[in-house]
């Protein structure tokens, strides 16, 4: 594995496309434990303004790990030793809600690097929908444990 470098700021993640589907937004609220009517009924949506069920804060996560599952040898490719990653931070900027039915298109890019007792590194991810419109702005911190931790 390669060891990890300053020099990957910069670095662009390979695209990928989720399909944001009903079911999927449903299951999540049951995993979560998500009960606000907005997220899984239509009609209580719509009273509240939205044009459909939103997805409720956080299910972007999923578009990560359902629609990207390679991130982990992309990382460990980046020299991120992923047996010693801890998640260190998660932010996310919603600027335009997403419903069932919209591709998402998402791109990272590893923004920070910090070298020291604990490694960090920290990516910057980009929602857009199929206009190219971004969604949601997500960045991701994460740190890697030394050997002796």
């Amino acid at each position: 594995m390669p060891e990890l470098s300053k020099d990957i700021v910069g670095t662009k993640l390979d695209p990928y496309t989720f399909a944001v589907e009903r079911g999927k937004v449903q299951e999540f609220c049951i995993a979560i434990g998500e009960e606000n009517p907005i997220y899984r009924d239509p009609e209580a949506a719509k009273a509240a303004g939205y044009e459909d069920t939103p997805i409720p804060p956080t299910f972007q996560t999923a578009f990560q790990f359902w629609g990207y599952p390679k991130i982990w040898g992309d990382m460990a490719a980046l020299g991120i030793d992923i047996e010693r990653l801890l998640h260190m931070k998660e932010e996310y900027t919603y600027l335009k809600p997403v419903y069932p039915g919209t591709m998402i298109h998402a791109a990272g890019e590893v923004i920070e690097v910090k070298i020291g007792k604990m490694n960090m590194v920290t990516f910057k991810t980009l929602f857009n929908n199929e206009k190219g419109e971004t969604m949601i702005e997500a960045v991701m911190g994460i740190v890697i444990r030394p050997p002796d931790a």
